[in-house]
């Protein structure tokens, strides 16, 4: 009986703004953890006497460890709760980032920041599962939309507080910060939110049923179809952000203030995607939002593709099919996944986690292929986008 009793409160904390409030910045935990420390990486170089290719790796590595973890954290929550195992990544997380403040050198750096995304990845990853196990698909969608817009925040003001922390009290400073983050994010989640996961599946790790549980996720269409379309959609978005400033820059004369400027506005074009996608819900069905958004975004790179082969140069003309393309990413992210996780409650972990790697997977791979084969020029970058 008491077990019956505490159900509905339990249900009740998890869907508060406040619960909300705390999913977010679990997604948020990547932007800000790559992007807080960016305006250091100079200095970086120079107080490890080393190049600025070796301290970059510090970005690459982290997002690589980011991405393989949710593989591991997802059907572990599965099988041993949310709680447990997101407090394990965030102390991971906690201990990789103060390696990273006390890193005597260039290698112990990138050790820790090796450390820093293998404890980060539980974030989403158990984020987005929890959001499954609490709310109905309609509900979800708003949630995951929700974040999508508030999270777009972090890729802009990440990098402003890390350049006044730096300018106050240099680049340690920012790791300082970041172990905060994740002791707050701790202590945050214990406070807030309870223990979603009410069925545990005590098979989830089993290596048979792993690969059971991967062979019906990738053999069920709606779940494919939209893995796939989320990291293809991504995988736009990341060619634009790895080449862009070669190509507005130093090939169209934008000054890097505009330059930051710009990506300003591919963040406005995330938030107005994301809160159009929580506008629409019970209006248009999910798909439908899905079918929009693509579509949005197949016009504007094509456009955009059509006007750099034939002749037609200049920044606007990139920048705003860009802004349209951020937008329809947003808008139809959160109804992808929406659409893609909840037939799949009883291993909602493992799904969050397969979709966050896929999408993160492909669109690197995608990137660094682009990047390793072509020149960086108007034509190659909006034709890899289209």
């Amino acid at each position: 009986m008491a077990d019956v009793l505490e159900v509905p409160g339990r249900v009740r904390n998890a869907e508060s703004r406040t619960a909300l409030g705390m999913l977010i910045a679990l997604t948020a935990i990547a932007p800000v953890s790559i992007d807080m420390f960016l305006p250091s990486m100079p200095d970086m170089a120079d107080e490890f006497n080393t190049s600025k290719g070796a301290v970059s790796l510090a970005v690459t590595l982290f997002l690589l460890a980011f991405a393989s973890s949710q593989l591991a954290y997802g059907p572990a929550s599965d099988r041993f709760g949310r709680r447990p195992v997101l407090f394990c990544g965030l102390g991971l997380y906690v201990a990789g980032a103060a390696l990273c403040l006390f890193a005597p050198s260039v290698s112990v750096l990138l050790i820790g920041r090796v450390i820093q995304g293998f404890g980060g990845g539980a974030g989403p990853a158990i984020a987005s599962a929890i959001v499954i196990d609490v709310y109905k698909k309609d509900r979800a969608l708003q949630a995951l939309a929700a974040m999508t817009s508030v999270s777009a925040l972090a890729p802009m003001l990440a990098p402003i507080a890390g350049g006044f922390l730096h300018d106050i009290a240099g680049w340690r400073s920012v790791f300082a910060v970041l172990v905060s983050v994740g002791c707050l994010l701790a202590v945050g989640y214990a406070l807030i939110l309870p223990e979603t996961n009410e069925q545990p599946d005590p098979r989830a790790l089993h290596a048979g049923g792993m690969l059971r549980n991967y062979r019906t996720l990738w053999s069920t269409p709606i779940f494919a179809a939209h893995s796939v379309l989320l990291a293809l959609v991504f995988s736009a978005q990341l060619v634009f952000i790895s080449s862009s400033s070669f190509v507005l820059v130093d090939n169209l004369g934008l000054s890097a203030k505009m330059y930051g400027v710009s990506f300003g506005l591919m963040a406005a074009g995330i938030m107005v995607g994301a809160n159009t996608s929580r506008w629409l819900v019970g209006k248009w069905s999910p798909r439908r939002i899905v079918l929009t958004a693509t579509v949005v975004g197949g016009v504007a790179s094509a456009t955009m593709a059509a006007l750099a082969l034939s002749g037609v140069e200049g920044v606007l003309f990139i920048l705003v099919p860009m802004w349209f393309m951020s937008a329809a990413m947003a808008m139809c992210g959160p109804a992808a996944r929406a659409m893609a996780l909840t037939p799949f409650p009883q291993m909602a972990g493992l799904a969050s986690a397969v979709m966050g790697f896929s999408q993160t997977g492909i669109a690197s791979a995608y990137s660094i292929i682009y990047n390793g084969t072509f020149a960086l020029t108007p034509v190659t970058m909006t034709c890899a986008i289209a």
